[in-house]
């Protein structure tokens, strides 16, 4: 029998559903003293997932250590339970030990105005630890392990979180328009209900052009370094190169073309790969007459 079909297991997973510390008291009452240890780390997690404030205070008590191992452990939880865990020595700075995900809280819960305030109210810095602040100019890719917050709240959060951020201090990063461009792609126009909201993502593009005022044709990554996995240049080869290409990109691409945008390093790429995107430069030059730069044969 799996660990999570045990007897003890499943009556401590309702415990911490209905926030029932009679029920916890039961489920440890038939764990093996060897193996309370991690039977209240995992109880803990659940807790947190639920946020049972009561079992939380329950596990507390009896001397656990409640603190998220993943700073994802604490996403979903409410704004007491994090509390709660910052009073019993949770760091909402830590960032995971993996190399697939290095990103602290704030990160985790960056498409939350509200949430984003919080964690900065409660001591969060717009810095990843342990990591040099990215300075323009000056960062290079081996000190990049986690990306900036900005570059998140680009590609999924809203212009209030982006602007919150901007006024703590936090940096732009390298990928901010790059990441906004390739999430304004995403999702299908046709649908009434979709996962992303289309417009908020075009409005951040247009934001961070004409607002914060980022390049249209900035690198992705410092000039002449090796080409990172996932990095396609610059803004507009997010368009071709999106992973998600669900949605017609027409008015995303002219924006970037109005814009100054030049499509010729990804042009040929698009040619097989997305020959609508081609097909819209196209439309776009003959909008322009004799007056533009690029040329799609």
């Amino acid at each position: 029998m799996s660990g999570w079909a045990r007897p003890e297991w499943i009556i401590m997973l309702k415990a911490c559903k209905d926030d029932d510390t009679t029920l916890l008291d039961e489920a440890i009452s038939m764990i093996p003293k060897e193996d309370l240890k991690a039977f209240y780390k995992d109880a803990s997690l659940e807790a947190t997932r639920n946020s049972a404030i009561a079992i939380l205070n329950n596990l507390i008590k009896r001397g656990a250590d409640v603190r998220p191992r993943w700073p994802s452990h604490a996403k979903g939880a409410s704004k007491e339970t994090l509390e709660l865990l910052l009073a019993h020595g949770w760091d909402i700075n830590a960032r995971a030990d993996s190399p697939h995900n290095r990103e602290p809280f704030m990160w985790e819960v960056a498409r939350d105005y509200d949430f984003v305030k919080w964690c900065l109210e409660h001591g969060a810095s717009v810095h990843p630890m342990g990591q040099e602040p990215f300075r323009d100019g000056v960062t290079i890719i081996s000190r990049r392990e986690c990306p900036q917050v900005l570059e998140k709240v680009a590609r999924w959060g809203s212009i209030a979180t982006f602007e919150l951020l901007r006024s703590q201090g936090a940096p732009l990063g390298w990928r901010s328009l790059h990441l906004a461009v390739e999430t304004a792609t995403y999702g299908r126009s046709e649908e009434v209900t979709d996962f992303i909201n289309h417009d908020e993502r075009m409005a951040m593009v247009h934001h961070l052009l004409d607002v914060v005022g980022l390049n249209v044709n900035a690198p992705d990554q410092p000039v002449g370094s090796t080409v990172l996995p996932m990095h396609l240049g610059t803004p507009i080869c997010y368009i071709p190169g999106s992973a998600m290409l669900e949605r017609d990109t027409r008015e995303l691409t002219w924006l970037l073309l109005d814009r100054g945008a030049d499509p010729t390093p990804v042009l040929e790429i698009a040619k097989r790969d997305y020959p609508k995107f081609a097909e819209d430069v196209k439309a776009w030059e003959a909008k322009q007459g004799g007056d533009c730069k690029c040329c799609v044969q």
